[in-house]
Formats: C-alpha cells, structure tokens, sequence
C-alpha cells in the first residue's frame, strides 16, 4: 500500500507529504515504539502486520489489537504530550511503515482543514471500535471470543492469519493453554487448521455462527 491510499493523507499535497514524513522497515520481533516513551508521531501501517500490546500494573501483557495495512497508530497522545500508552511490535517480515513527527502532524492539522477532519474520523472510528469490541466480548465464552477474534481478522487480511497461541492469547488477556483448547475445538470441527503461527480459516460462516453457539 502506497502513501497515496491512505484516506488519512489524501488531501496533504504531494511535496508536503513527502518533506513531512518517512518510511520505515522492521523485521518481525522489532520493536517500533515503547510504551512509556514520548509520543514521537503517528504511524500508518503500509506493508505488513503491527501488535500492539499493553504492559498492565500487575506486569501482565495483553495486546490491544493487531494493526493491519492502511491503519494508523500512535495517535493517543498527539495532542496532550502523554507518552504512548502501548508498545508496537511488528509481527511479520518485512513489516513497513509511514511515519509523521507530532509537530507536522500539528501543522498539517492547522493548515489542511480537511485533514483535521480526516483526524477526528479516525478517532471516532477508533473509539467507536473499542466501544464495540466490548460490548461484544463482555460475558462471552473464550471460545466464542477466539472465533470472533479470528473472524475479524479473515475478513480483512484473508483466510491465512499469520498468529501465534501466545498473541491470541495476549489479545483476550487469557492464558496460552485456553487458546490452544479452543482452537483445538475449531479445529476438529474443520473450520480452521493451525500451526507454525498460521491459523488458515476454512469456513468463515461457520466461523461466525460459533460467536453466539458457544453462548448457549
């Protein structure tokens, strides 16, 4: 994915698009930017995969998302100076990325009104995920979680899902073995395979239907 295809940066002129930011490339294990450390800028997902993972106060990671192309993160604190509440990891090799400093971020805002709205649509959409992502999985069985979990992301990276146990696990904030039991289940029912970090959905109908079955 090009610069050019991201809706966020369609209406920064071409010149200014290219003074105002950088492209970078990561193998999979490095780490993009620490939670805990200043907020630099934002970052666009241009090739690749993105984890992003939570260090809590009891010293248990959990991650907060898996970042795919075209979307954008290290948004929380552009405008209030708060360091990045998370840390980045790229999952996959080559993993690339476009980066924009907080201060032209700001002055982009500033001079390109249709950006600054561009930005609050981000943000909605971020918060509006988050709320959603909630109210979805609040009071769920893992098992139906991992089904939802795994559903989301074959619709948009495609039935092969390069994922760990571990990340799964990390995304749900349960331990390693219940992912392993549930995906066991999914697995004998045919609807997925897995292994060597690979999780291949077979039947993504049924994988839906195993959110609500699992409830009841």
């Amino acid at each position: 994915m090009s610069p050019e295809q991201i809706p966020l940066l369609q209406d920064i002129p071409g010149a200014a698009l290219e003074k105002w930011t950088l492209t970078r490339s990561y193998r999979a294990g490095n780490i993009i930017f620490r939670q805990g450390e200043t907020t630099s800028g934002l970052w666009v997902v241009l090739q690749g995969q993105i984890a992003v993972e939570r260090l809590g106060p009891d010293g248990h990671i959990f991650a907060t998302g898996i970042w795919l192309p075209g979307d954008i993160i290290g948004i929380a604190g552009l405008w209030d100076d708060s360091p990045y509440p998370a840390t980045a990891r790229a999952m996959t090799t080559p993993t690339e990325v476009l980066w924009m400093s907080r201060e032209h971020v700001l002055v982009a805002q500033r001079e390109i009104p249709l950006f600054g709205i561009a930005m609050c649509k981000t943000l909605a959409q971020r918060l509006r995920l988050v709320q959603e992502s909630a109210a979805d999985t609040r009071g769920r069985p893992v098992i139906a979680q991992v089904a939802g979990v795994l559903a989301i992301l074959a619709e948009r990276m495609g039935p092969s899902i390069s994922l760990t146990h571990e990340e799964l696990a990390r995304m749900l904030g349960v331990q390693r073995e219940t992912i392993t039991r549930s995906l066991h289940t999914l697995v004998k029912e045919h609807i997925i395979s897995s292994g060597h970090g690979t999780v291949r959905v077979h039947d993504i109908d049924e994988l839906k239907e195993w959110i609500t079955k699992a409830i009841y």
